[in-house]
């Protein structure tokens, strides 16, 4: 495809829309190291506050590529939208669910060779409540293009205990490699912790004790007043290989510290080895109201949205920059990056060259 139009804006408008917010974190004493592989873009609006006035965790559909799951605080279904949420294209509802309500968080994984989808109803702000459960489900099939499809199935679920005492939590994350649910608090103002339970078929009705697994940083990071640093965890993800981890935090008081973290796991390490080492701050991640969700696609794109306190909730893409990213671009010659708009979409021209606001370059025949 030729050129036939362009719109071109000045370069340091180029340089303006790669800006991300960065905010300093302490984490175990240190300062964190900021990651810059990712670039953010809105995806989309979620349309849905008939059926799902409130998104609290998503996650990525595998068995229906192009499809993003969605579930609510407290309105125990879950929709299926693609990724721009302009519609909700199949909404579940539930026989055999236990009565606890308060769904904070979803995660996806593969168990015995079948995707699984997972809910954590352990929500417990006043930590009096008890009663925690994981909610889990076989992935059912999205019905591509159908707008109004509705679906009841059968839910089973995992009642369980922490082994030192009740807490709060939001968020729930699976991985793939070891076969592990794993849970993390959701503390005000102190620092928060992940459990962590294998995954198994067999439960029946039997309360699980989980597993500590390590804090998240310590409290001399949040500083005199206890209220800075990470704290206040409201959604992770997984990556489906196991590579990577996202854990994000959010504070509508102290917006400036809202963060997500990634850590990378090395080699055949276990999660829980990992999740000791220092992670990265992302660079390219800004704060959201409320944001308590977040998922992989696989490992170089990832989804959040939150919860709006009015209008319709945004969908964001983080996808990976290649390695002739906008950073990466020689800087002697950002002078002559311009940006182009070419049916409707925006494209960087650098010389002879055309690239996605991602950094990746086009093919000669698109250009």
């Amino acid at each position: 495809m030729k050129l036939t139009r362009f719109t071109f804006i000045p370069a340091l408008l180029l340089l303006a829309a790669t800006v991300c917010a960065k905010v300093d974190i302490v984490y175990n004493g240190d300062t964190l190291a900021f990651n810059n592989d990712f670039v953010r873009q809105s995806s989309g609006y979620v349309k849905t506050s008939t059926v799902l006035p409130e998104i609290s965790g998503i996650a990525c559909s595998r068995v229906t590529p192009g499809y993003i799951w969605m579930e609510s605080d407290d309105y125990r279904n879950v929709v299926a939208s693609d990724e721009k949420g302009s519609m909700a294209y199949l909404k579940l509802s539930f026989t055999n669910l236990p009565s606890r309500w308060d769904w904070e968080d979803m995660c996806g994984g593969v168990y015995d060779g079948k995707n699984y989808l997972f809910i954590g109803a352990f929500g417990d702000n006043n930590e009096t409540t008890g009663n925690y459960h994981i909610i889990y489900f076989e992935e059912p099939e999205i019905t591509a293009g159908s707008t109004t499809e509705k679906r009841t199935i059968a839910a089973s679920y995992i009642k369980y205990e922490y082994p030192d005492g009740l807490h709060n939590a939001e968020a729930i994350m699976y991985d793939n490699i070891e076969q592990t649910i794993y849970i993390i608090t959701k503390v005000y103002y102190n620092v928060c912790s992940v459990y962590s339970l294998p995954m198994s078929l067999d439960y029946g009705t039997e309360v699980q004790t989980l597993t500590k697994v390590c804090d998240l940083g310590v409290k001399a990071d949040l500083g005199e007043d206890g209220k800075h640093g990470f704290h206040l965890v409201t959604a992770a993800d997984i990556s489906p290989d196991g590579s990577l981890i996202l854990i994000k935090n959010h504070n509508n008081n102290l917006p400036n510290l809202s963060v997500t973290l990634l850590w990378k796991r090395e080699g055949e390490e276990s999660i829980s080895e990992t999740l000791k080492r220092q992670p990265e701050n992302l660079a390219c991640y800004k704060s959201e109201w409320q944001g308590e969700a977040i998922c992989w696609l696989d490992t170089t794109t990832f989804y959040t949205t939150s919860d709006e306190d009015e209008g319709d909730p945004p969908i964001y893409k983080y996808t990976k920059r290649s390695a002739t990213a906008l950073d990466d671009l020689p800087a002697g010659n950002m002078s002559g990056a311009q940006l182009v708009m070419l049916n409707g979409n925006i494209y960087i021209r650098q010389k002879d060259n055309l690239f996605s606001l991602q950094g990746q370059r086009l093919p000669a025949a698109a250009q």
